[in-house]
């Protein structure tokens, strides 16, 4: 098992949500899409938060199986070491932490700091399988390769219908 895959990390948690808080707790996780709050962990690839209601059951098992209460499953796929991305959650992101794990059972009422970390790793499951598309690419890496690749390809259409030695030249000033 293993959460690693090169210098990239992927979390999992899943936190049981306090009855009656899902609905407020989902409005608020849509409303996350405008201010995008994990950009400003800058070490994050990908960061999700999904409410699963309950299991779906497949009908050919013998008895359905329900959870006792709806969960917040958070999974993200970062740079680097996991205690110190918690770390960084727990200072940076702590106004949303409150709004989000405070509606959970048993997340700390200040849901910030060490005892986030504490409740988020105590809820941890490991992911057994990962594999990063880009291992040994950091976020930064590839922020940097994108916009190297923007510029290229907006080079290449301001470009078009230049002679050689004109391309060669503006090519040369652009690079």
């Amino acid at each position: 098992m293993s959460n690693t895959s090169g210098q990239a990390y992927a979390f999992l948690s899943m936190t049981p949500i306090k009855a009656g808080e899902d609905v407020r707790l989902r409005a608020y996780i849509e409303g996350l899409a405008r201010t995008r709050p994990f950009d400003r962990l800058r070490r994050t690839h990908f960061a999700r938060l999904v409410i699963l209601p309950d299991w779906v059951n497949d009908p050919s098992q013998p008895k359905a199986d329900h959870l006792t209460s709806q969960y917040l499953i958070f999974s993200a796929t970062f740079d680097g070491p996991r205690d110190s991305y918690l770390d960084e959650l727990g200072k940076r992101l702590a106004p949303e932490a409150k709004e989000i794990w405070g509606r959970c059972v048993g997340c700390p009422p200040s849901a910030r700091g060490a005892p986030l970390k504490r409740y988020l790793l105590h809820n941890q499951i490991d992911i057994g399988f990962f594999v990063a598309a880009y291992p040994d690419a950091t976020v930064e890496t590839v922020k940097r390769v994108l916009a190297q690749r923007k510029q290229l390809a907006d080079f290449a259409v301001r470009t078009q219908g230049l002679e050689a030695s004109e391309l060669r030249h503006a090519y040369q000033q652009e690079f």
